[in-house]
């Protein structure tokens, strides 16, 4: 009798928390990006400069728009919410943006750049901040098909990377702290419900720069869902410029946090950009 012989590449890695440290909103209320590097304070020392959330409203468009003919269903979680969209089409591309002051803005999000800080705001007093390492695959967990956990337990890599946008009552923050310079990535979507229309694109953080996420909790009949996610964190590894399989980075989050998540089970398309910049192009 002959045996197959099966042969298997190595395991990517998903993710993996390197470090978690504990911040009380209450004693340090501030975030400072220190050259790239997130720190947390009591009080701001002259040369700082504070800056607040920066403004949005629902003229500001950006990303490639889909139409979103309906809401599928909402299966309600321990997690969370958890809604899946109809969009109108085979494939859906995310339109890759520098992550400037104007096009973080355009997703409720603020940019943080080195010696500014801001302030959090949160009901949740005790949040994580947790160093992560991403791996370029990350972004093929397709977590409502495979079993329906958030955290992709079923560990299925999928053959495409699915929409797989939240937002929750719960402020986050993303630093771009790769060691090895490598710009972070960030999916966002700007999702209309009552229009029937999303917006989507992908903001490429140069490193050394952080994205400001405040809490967006739940409301009745919004004019438009600011919508993030950074499981395609490490979408910069596809670029080949290097031999990196993966990303690190640290976020800010409340682990034990409530999350509303928006996902269509359609493949998308996520271009590179290859050049760390200050202007889209």
């Amino acid at each position: 009798m002959s045996l197959v012989k099966e042969t298997y590449f190595n395991a990517p890695l998903f993710d993996r928390e390197l470090a978690e440290i504990t911040v009380d909103i209450e004693q340090t209320p501030f975030f400072l990006n220190d050259h790239g590097h997130p720190k947390y304070l009591a009080s701001l020392g002259a040369g700082i400069h504070l800056i607040t959330e920066s403004a949005t409203n629902a003229k500001v468009m950006m990303g490639n728009a889909y139409e979103v003919p309906s809401e599928i269903s909402t299966k309600y979680t321990k997690w969370g919410e958890q809604t899946e969209l109809e969009f109108e089409g085979q494939y859906f591309e995310f339109m890759p943006l520098v992550a400037t002051k104007e096009t973080a803005a355009a997703f409720g999000i603020t940019l943080v750049q080195t010696g500014e800080a801001i302030q959090i705001h949160s009901n949740q007093k005790v949040l994580s901040e947790i160093h992560y390492e991403y791996g370029m695959m990350a972004g093929h967990c397709f977590a409502y098909l495979d079993g329906g956990k958030p955290d992709c337990s079923g560990k299925t890599l999928f053959p495409f990377v699915a929409t797989d946008l939240e937002h929750h009552d719960f402020p986050h923050i993303f630093s771009s702290t790769d060691q090895d310079q490598l710009p972070l990535v960030i999916s966002v979507g700007r999702y209309f419900p009552n229009l029937g229309k999303i917006y989507l694109a992908d903001l490429w953080v140069n490193p050394g720069d952080v994205l400001y996420i405040p809490a967006k909790p739940k409301y009745s009949n919004p004019e438009f869902i600011d919508l993030h996610n950074n499981r395609n964190a490490a979408l910069a590894c596809w670029r080949g410029d290097s031999n990196k399989s993966t990303l690190t980075t640290h976020s800010l989050l409340d682990t034990h946090g409530h999350f509303y998540w928006y996902w269509n089970r359609k493949p998308t398309i996520h271009p590179l950009i290859y050049a760390a910049t200050s202007k889209n192009e």
